[in-house]
């Protein structure tokens, strides 16, 4: 991945999170509710972001459609970035993947 390409996810979430420059305890600490969590322990294990990074998303497959929404954006801003929409195979068969894949 380069600078200037994001991530979006399903609500497992947390090893992306430290890969897109969250440390460590910033993941544990949203996991376990303290302040020290990455959004002050108020959002739990989905709600984590950072830099490029969109966080989980706890509606089956609804990640697709808002990661075309983001490639969109990169093409629209002209900076060369991609967007990796991230899903298991239990959202494989969303209606929506398949509206975001005719999107994209």
């Amino acid at each position: 991945m380069r600078e200037q390409d994001s991530v979006i996810t399903s609500y497992r979430a947390h090893g992306f999170t430290y890969v897109m420059g969250i440390p460590v305890l910033g993941v544990l600490g949203e996991l376990t509710g303290k302040k020290s969590g990455v959004v002050r322990g108020k959002g739990g294990s989905m709600h984590m972001y950072a830099k490029n990074f969109y966080g989980g998303n706890g509606i089956v497959g609804a990640q697709v459609p808002l990661g075309a929404g983001i490639a969109f954006a990169h093409k629209y801003k002209e900076d060369g970035g991609v967007n990796f929409s991230l899903y298991g195979d239990g959202a494989a068969s969303q209606g929506q993947i398949a509206e975001a894949f005719n999107l994209a």
